[in-house]
């Protein structure tokens, strides 16, 4: 049987590093991958990272790179010496995305590392297709995932960042292998707070999400850990 935890990301979302820190200790025996975003990677400068790493924690370094190839590359390269489990650029050019793949692969060799998953950032849960109708794109928001999957997948990175809700395509048009990490995940009885695109967790890991990544949810709740322990059972009911 699958350990759900392996399953679970936790975002810490706060630009307060002790609540950060408060937050990891409650939920250290309930939680093995935190992700690290920029509102706490900013705030912190980085010591939330190196915390996880003294717990011996997976760390999911969530800064969602773009800019122009020499720079994501560069900043790639940075992000390997952190010791991360999984980091995300956007997806973008297709030079660009290949030169973060073949970094990453590099530097980890250097370093004798085990190399860190890299995944491309699809369409953010937060846009709807009106939202991208907004900003001058005529594709809904599952056909631009899936294309600008593939586009990941053929510039060599792992996997993706979507939706739940589109990646049983990609997973069809990408493969199984092919990480797929969904954030916007809500238990039913949850609050959608600014997500548009959500889905509960067990909907998300039916069809076919790699790992599922949670905040407000498990953060905000009375008891954190009570609320992540439900939602790993919710996923072990049906891996």
């Amino acid at each position: 049987m699958v350990n759900g935890k392996e399953k679970l990301i936790v975002a810490i979302d706060t630009d307060d590093y002790e609540k950060a820190v408060n937050l990891i200790d409650s939920l250290e025996d309930s939680v093995d991958i935190f992700k690290v975003g920029l509102e706490n990677y900013i705030a912190s400068r980085g010591k939330t990272v190196d915390y996880l790493k003294s717990k011996g924690k997976k760390i999911f370094l969530d800064l969602k790179f773009h800019d122009i190839p020499n720079t994501m590359k560069s900043a790639v390269k940075a992000a390997i010496r952190e010791g991360v489990w999984l980091m995300t650029i956007h997806v973008s050019d297709m030079e660009g995305m290949k030169q973060c793949a073949n970094i990453a692969k590099e530097e980890s060799e250097r370093l004798g590392i085990e190399k860190p998953l890299i995944v491309g950032v699809t369409v953010l849960t937060s846009l709807s297709d009106n939202d991208l109708k907004d900003i001058g794109c005529d594709m809904n928001t599952q056909d631009l995932a899936i294309k600008r999957a593939k586009l990941a997948k053929e510039a060599g990175l792992d996997g993706v960042v979507c939706s739940a809700r589109e990646v049983s395509k990609i997973v069809e048009a990408c493969g199984k292998d092919f990480v797929t990490v969904c954030p916007g995940i809500r238990p039913a009885s949850a609050e959608v707070g600014d997500q548009k695109r959500v889905v509960t967790p067990s909907e998300a890991i039916l069809n076919g999400a790699s790992v599922l990544v949670v905040g407000r949810p498990i953060t905000q709740a009375s008891v954190p850990s009570e609320s992540a322990n439900k939602i790993v059972k919710e996923i072990e009911s049906v891996l």
